[in-house]
């Protein structure tokens, strides 16, 4: 099992108690919104939170699985754009020369484990203020996943999840209120599971072609 996956399954647990709370404050019209206010902001949260930590488990396993030789080229642009815009950080000298080493390293026709290379930069993390579809979508395709991206398993639960994040965001940046049902809490749960769900049957199915091997097992 892919450990993000599994943690992001776990904490969904907490939005089935949200859930409960407004089902049992049903008449309590203020505490019944609050509830589900709240576990909506959360769901969102916590999708964004596992969408990164995917990201990273898969960067790792890719330093477990290749060298500098043969790692995806895909992966080189990455380090080479990171790496080279961390280096306009004059504030750290020396972690800009060790950096810049890691980086000559990279193309060294010495072989060397990925996962020794600890010095270059990778930003695997949404960009600020940016969230939804496409900016997820700019995440998994810059890590190689254009295939899954294009795929029914990340595209039809998202007209779900961009439904569910509208409404995250018009709660925290606008105040408003949503007519907001536990119904609906239940559905977008279940789009946020859908595209967890399809995320690791594409990744077992393909893993050989991701990571040159089983690296789950």
């Amino acid at each position: 099992m892919i450990e993000s996956i599994v943690d992001f399954t776990n904490n969904l647990k907490e939005i089935d108690i949200l859930a409960s709370y407004s089902q049992a404050n049903r008449k309590s019209v203020e505490k019944y919104k609050l509830f589900n206010k709240t576990a909506i902001v959360l769901l969102c949260s916590h999708f964004e939170t596992f969408v990164e930590a995917f990201i990273s488990e898969h960067v790792d396993a890719l330093k477990a699985c290749y060298n500098n030789g043969n790692v995806p080229q895909y992966m080189k642009d990455n380090y080479i754009n990171d790496t080279i815009r961390s280096l306009k950080n004059l504030a750290e000298p020396s972690k800009n020369k060790k950096s810049l080493n890691a980086l000559f390293k990279l193309h060294d026709s010495i072989r060397i484990e990925m996962s020794n290379l600890n010095d270059l930069e990778l930003d695997m993390r949404y960009s600020f203020g940016r969230h939804g579809q496409e900016e997820t979508e700019r995440l998994f395709k810059t890590f190689g996943f254009k295939d899954f991206v294009e795929s029914k398993d990340f595209k039809e639960p998202f007209q779900k999840i961009n439904s569910a994040i509208s409404i995250r965001n018009n709660i925290i940046h606008e105040g408003s209120a949503p007519t907001l049902s536990y119904e609906d809490l239940k559905i977008y749960k279940n789009a946020f599971l859908q595209f967890a769900d399809g995320l690791q049957k594409h990744v077992i199915e393909n893993q050989e072609l991701y990571y040159g091997t089983v690296f789950y097992q």
